[in-house]
């Protein structure tokens, strides 16, 4: 059977012993491609593409909700190399009433190869180089030598050993994606990549290491235009496993064109999602020409639904597309040839 993974134990378990970490992740993976795969960097039709994501969740938890925000910038064909992309992905995150914080700057690259007769299948091939800290506030914890008599004294100092709050580490990570692509309202895309292969050491204690195990993400992507109609269906899904823990994210969006002119597009969509044994949420988005806003709402049903009282998380996403850039033209005058 599938093994959910708990954010919240994930990390009260990191503040009160050295386990192994493990990864950020969103609800709606199909509008953050960059923490999918690398090799979805420049995977759309355009020059620029930017995008940005937060995520609040366990307000019925805790007195500090935690907080993920996620962002990129890409673009396709840098230095005029026709084949690349590149781009930066940035995101901090905030858990927790110790300040447990990391911050994450990454340089996703990917290469794209195209196959067929019309050209509409294309292999890319992704890596990423990433730099991180994390950090935490130790001042804010309080332990067991701090009570006496069911009271809590914060000015008595502690007896537990003294770590640093800081650490500070590079991660590397790479991916395939195979798609193929008639138009945006037809296409169907298979990838599968690797984060953390260095397995850096998150461990603020030099007497024991808490690496972050790889995490293998399979993930499908597609939609299928629905007969003559307006209607497209958008099913995904992904398949994360790290170290002991794997997690299925798996539903389907359905998207109505309100305007398909080549000047003015625009059209809504609400989907259903479930994250086995975990949570199921609801995601609503609408799009016009080159910009898209969504959201999305977790609603928990695991064993930490009695503290939770069902209550999960939610995200707000937004892309923009820049689709053409003019290249600039140098005017020259031109004389008659009679002067």
């Amino acid at each position: 059977m599938l093994k959910k993974v708990v954010i919240l134990f994930s990390f009260f378990g990191l503040l009160a012993s050295e386990l192994n970490a493990q990864d950020i992740h969103f609800s709606e993976f199909f509008i953050t491609p960059h923490f999918v795969n690398p090799a979805l960097t420049g995977n759309f039709e355009g020059t620029y593409r930017y995008s940005g994501i937060i995520r609040r969740q366990w307000s019925s938890v805790t007195a500090q909700p935690f907080q993920t925000f996620g962002g990129a910038a890409e673009m396709t064909q840098p230095l005029n190399l026709k084949p690349m992309s590149a781009g930066i992905r940035i995101f901090h995150d905030y858990a927790g009433l110790s300040n447990l914080t990391t911050t994450s700057i990454a340089v996703p690259v990917s290469l794209k190869l195209r196959f067929g007769s019309e050209k509409n299948i294309t292999l890319s091939l992704g890596g990423q180089a990433e730099f991180f800290q994390r950090s935490i506030d130790y001042s804010r914890l309080s332990y067991d030598d701090q009570f006496f008599d069911n009271r809590y004294f914060p000015d008595i100092p502690s007896q537990e050993s003294s770590r640093v709050g800081t650490v500070t580490n590079f991660n590397f990570s790479g991916g395939l994606y195979l798609e193929k692509r008639v138009s945006e309202r037809k296409r169907l895309g298979l990838g599968i990549s690797s984060f953390n292969l260095n397995q850096p050491d998150l461990s603020w204690s030099s007497s024991a290491a808490s690496k972050v195990p790889t995490r293998t993400n399979f993930h499908v992507f597609s939609s299928i235009a629905l007969g003559a109609s307006d209607f497209d269906l958008m099913p995904a899904a992904q398949f994360q496993i790290q170290g002991v823990h794997n997690e299925l994210l798996l539903g389907s969006a359905l998207r109505y064109h309100l305007l398909s002119t080549a000047l003015d597009q625009r059209s809504i969509q609400f989907g259903l999602w479930a994250r086995t044994r975990d949570a199921v949420f609801l995601s609503a988005g609408f799009s016009k020409n080159n910009l898209f806003v969504g959201g999305s709402y977790d609603f928990n049903f695991s064993r930490l639904r009695v503290a939770s009282e069902n209550l999960g998380g939610w995200e707000i996403g937004i892309i923009y597309t820049i689709a053409t850039v003019r290249e600039k033209v140098q005017r020259v005058r031109q004389c008659p040839d009679y002067l």
